[in-house]
């Protein structure tokens, strides 16, 4: 039970950290004139950057580490790398179709909800 509240609250705190940073750059976007997509874009493509990267260098990190960073940092910065994740995977297991649906029903949902809010 400690454990689980631990590894809490490494989400709660790294999740705080991320989403204060995309926070951040849109704020610094915004004052330089740049679209707010265009923040997005930037925080999604290097969120999933450096959550591949954490996987490829995970030996020797502790689960706490892993957790403050991945689940926590990254998924509030993005949840965009956590998508590109799914995606490889399924991927990578040679689940095409499931790599396929998880794309496009995650994009299209996504959109499609998006619109339907704005109506």
């Amino acid at each position: 039970m400690m454990e689980s509240l631990s590894s809490g609250l490494m989400v709660f705190l790294g999740g705080g950290l991320g989403a204060s940073l995309r926070w951040s750059t849109s704020l610094v976007f915004s004052h330089f004139g740049f679209s707010f997509w265009s923040s997005t874009l930037l925080v999604n493509c290097l969120g999933t950057l450096f959550y591949f990267l954490s996987l490829k260098s995970s030996h020797g990190q502790s689960e706490f580490m892993q957790l403050f960073m991945r689940f926590g940092f990254f998924g509030a910065l993005t949840t965009f790398s956590t998508f590109s994740f799914e995606v490889a995977s399924a991927f990578r297991s040679g689940l095409y179709t499931q790599a396929a649906l998880i794309f496009f029903l995650n994009i299209f949902a996504g959109v499609l909800i998006a619109i339907g809010m704005f109506r």
